[in-house]
């Protein structure tokens, strides 16, 4: 994510802020899977000390939610990057500005893409495996 040569001042500083809010929903994205593993690992642990199968599925509901809250920050993720591009080419007349309206200066980001995404499956889909795995187990 360079900027060309030649840019003005205020596209540099635009490119400065576009590239501070894909850095905040990159570090969400990491807080978001880490506090995902924190607590589905705390309510599994739980499970198994009493064996409840219902708390087991708390953490794969709350595993679930984690997903879907972390698939919303890297789609924005994904088209504050694309509004970057866009920006960071010499003569893109459609950005404003400063605009930082990444929904309509973005490119399209489709949610089933962002969520099933290998990085996504990966984190999400081994813990959803684990969690269900547990409950069936309990139950």
């Amino acid at each position: 994510m360079t900027a060309q040569p030649g840019l003005c001042p205020d596209e540099v500083k635009h490119l400065e802020f576009l590239q501070a809010v894909i850095a905040r929903h990159a570090n969400t994205s990491f807080l978001v899977k880490s506090w995902a593993m924190t607590v589905s690992g705390a309510f599994i642990a739980v499970a198994t000390r009493g064996p409840s199968w219902k708390t087991a599925a708390v953490a794969l509901g709350l595993a679930a939610g984690f997903w879907l809250l972390d698939s919303y920050y890297l789609r924005q993720e994904r088209r504050f990057r694309s509004l970057y591009e866009k920006v960071a080419e010499r003569g893109s007349p459609g950005v404003p500005p400063f605009s930082m309206d990444a929904e309509q200066h973005g490119g399209p980001v489709p949610w089933r893409a962002v969520a099933l995404s290998r990085t996504m499956l990966l984190s999400y889909g081994v813990l959803v495996a684990i969690d269900t795995m547990t409950v069936l187990f309990l139950a």
